[in-house]
């Protein structure tokens, strides 16, 4: 539809230039700009997320490899800078490292779980997170519901935990403090 709404006038402005050669000039710079417009949205629709994903329900399918580039999509949305997913095997627990809006290093840790997170996982990631990757925010980000005993971990060791109700609310805010 757009490409036929262009063709019409560059049809028009064609037949009108000899005799308006001014108004056919700022025409064209005015089809110039949308188009550097559009471009540009469409460049920057990487940071955004598309409307089927601002619900958490979205990551019920997700392998977590999905999940990992999800975050990271997520994160972009938010503000963060520099946003690169780097989990796979040997990871050490870091899956999305980058920056905050702020400028401080974070890194994340990805668990889609369908159950609980335990404590074990908390710990193992507090002992990467600031030692090996240099963390100055720890994220864990998880579709599960954390123990008792995991939350109070990851409030010990400093680490931001993002359980589902916190994640959605992180989706449809687009907002995160850390």
């Amino acid at each position: 539809m757009l490409i036929v709404l262009c063709a019409v006038v560059l049809i028009v402005l064609a037949q009108q230039a000899r005799a308006h050669p001014v108004a056919a000039a700022l025409i064209l710079v005015g089809l110039a700009v949308v188009a550097a417009a559009g471009f540009w949205l469409r460049a920057a629709g990487g940071r955004r997320l598309a409307g089927h994903e601002r619900e958490v329900a979205i990551t019920d399918g997700m392998t977590g490899d999905q999940f990992e580039h999800f975050t990271a999509r997520l994160m972009r949305a938010s503000g963060f800078r520099e946003v690169r997913v780097v989990g796979g095997s040997g990871d050490l627990g870091a899956d999305v490292v980058g920056r905050t809006p702020d400028g401080r290093r974070v890194v994340v840790q990805c668990k889609r779980f369908a159950g609980n997170l335990g404590s074990p996982h908390v710990q193992r990631f507090a002992g990467t997170a600031r030692e090996i990757h240099g963390a100055e925010v720890a994220l864990l980000v998880t579709t599960g519901r954390p123990t008792a005993q995991a939350r109070d971990v990851a409030l010990r060791c400093r680490i931001t935990l993002v359980d589902r109700p916190a994640l959605a609310r992180w989706l449809s805010t687009q907002a995160l403090e850390c």
